[in-house]
């Protein structure tokens, strides 16, 4: 079924209907790794990766309904650490195949479990409402912080403003030394460059030139709010580490009010592999609330005695098991730190990225045949994704997008 896509206009549907959206990985010598997608602008992709290459060409990859795109790109641009923008050349459309083998848990640990998980939707709309003991959390942070740090402020809100919007994108804390010294910028923060043009367009007084921005995640992945501090005289690394570990401890707080309503289901790991997951779900009311097809959910994936890493995950099927629903549900952009410990325990290397558990011909027939990617014209392509709008906001021009996890629709319960 390999077809190809070559006008500009129809390629940019595709990446602004899929890429998005969808789990995407880049292709480096014959081997699939996770990439980061930061935004579509001035129709070209810029992405974020730790990857060397031997030259400027690029392949992104992302499936979506048994079919596998691959975009290809030639590098325009970029920032030399890591920082890459792409200007798009042509679309190959194949048929989705395994690329990884997964491994049934009775193998490897009878005892893996999925436990505590959160539609990201339900994340986002939880704290869009007043909470008093949430308002007392911050109330005390600010307090604490306001003695350490005068020029400092907590950011936490339902909508993200823009600076959080782009650290989200970058996935990267701010930390600029001076503002007036670029020399003392380093890669592993958010982009100088990037840095002075939010400075531009804030109400920041032109006497600040050093600031820490910190991200208040939920479990590392949802951004929620952050931690800010300015300073007229240079900030250091250490008072950084301090800010963080502040940042982490207001996150830990308010998960622990029970805003966030987890499911307090626990649910048997069938199997397991780098690319995802399949687990047995009872048919209970929290089932209905947070297990969608194409919805993206957060959970914790209980590896073994004292072993526990958060997944996010789209679910990509719901298979009926007259009794129970199995649930095969596609990784998407887990920390370092969540796939170190996966390699580790599934002894496998970081170059084995493994396609995820939904895609295996034994769930087959939770994918509806009439939803294929019909390739003949890009505008089908488009019309294939069941996710309405443009994940990349108004990024052709100007902004970058805010985050809107995948659409959710009913799940297919059909036997």
């Amino acid at each position: 079924m390999d077809k190809e896509i070559k006008d500009l206009e129809g390629i940019l549907k595709v990446i602004t209907a899929l890429f998005g959206k969808l789990p995407a990985y880049i292709i480096n010598s014959e081997k699939e790794y996770p990439v980061k997608i930061i935004a579509l602008k001035n129709k070209a992709l810029i992405i974020n990766t730790n990857l060397k290459f031997p030259n400027r060409d690029r392949v992104l990859t992302v499936v979506h309904n048994g079919s596998k795109f691959l975009a290809h790109f030639i590098v325009a641009g970029g920032d030399g650490n890591g920082i890459e923008i792409l200007t798009p050349a042509k679309i190959q459309i194949t048929a989705a195949s395994r690329q990884g083998s997964r491994v049934d848990t009775s193998q490897i640990q009878t005892g893996m479990v999925v436990s505590n998980i959160i539609n990201v939707n339900d994340v986002s709309k939880a704290i869009g409402f007043d909470d008093k003991k949430v308002d007392a959390i911050l109330l005390a942070y600010r307090t604490k912080l306001a003695k350490a740090f005068p020029l400092s402020s907590i950011f936490f809100a339902g909508r993200m403003d823009n600076r959080l919007r782009l650290m989200h994108h970058y996935d990267k804390d701010i930390f600029i030394v001076d503002r007036k010294e670029k020399s003392t910028a380093s890669p592993a923060f958010f982009p100088f460059d990037e840095y002075l043009r939010i400075f531009e367009n804030s109400k920041i007084a032109d006497s600040f030139t050093s600031e820490i921005c910190v991200p208040i995640k939920y479990k590392g992945y949802v951004h929620l709010g952050y931690v800010q501090v300015l300073s007229e005289k240079p900030l250091d690394f250490e008072i950084y580490k301090q800010i963080q570990t502040f940042a982490n401890a207001v996150s830990r707080d308010i998960i622990s009010t029970g805003v966030f309503q987890e499911s307090r289901d626990v649910c048997q790991v069938m199997d397991l592999s780098m690319g995802g997951i399949s687990f047995i779900h009872a048919p209970s009311r929290s089932f209905s609330r947070s297990v969608t097809l194409n919805g993206t959910i957060l959970f914790d994936l209980n590896l073994e005695a004292g072993k526990k890493v958060t997944i996010r995950g789209i679910i990509k099927n719901i298979r009926n098991q007259e009794t129970n629903f199995r649930v095969g549900c596609q990784f998407y952009n887990l920390t370092e730190k969540d796939v170190e410990v996966l390699e580790d325990f599934l002894n496998v290397g970081k170059e084995e990225e493994g396609e995820d558990a939904a895609l295996s011909t034994e769930n087959s027939e939770t994918e509806d045949p009439s939803s294929e990617v019909s390739t003949e014209e890009s505008s089908e392509v488009v019309g294939a994704v069941d996710e309405p709008g443009d994940p990349f906001g108004a990024a052709f021009e100007e902004s970058l997008p805010a985050e809107e996890p995948p659409a959710e629709e009913e799940p297919n319960q059909e036997s």
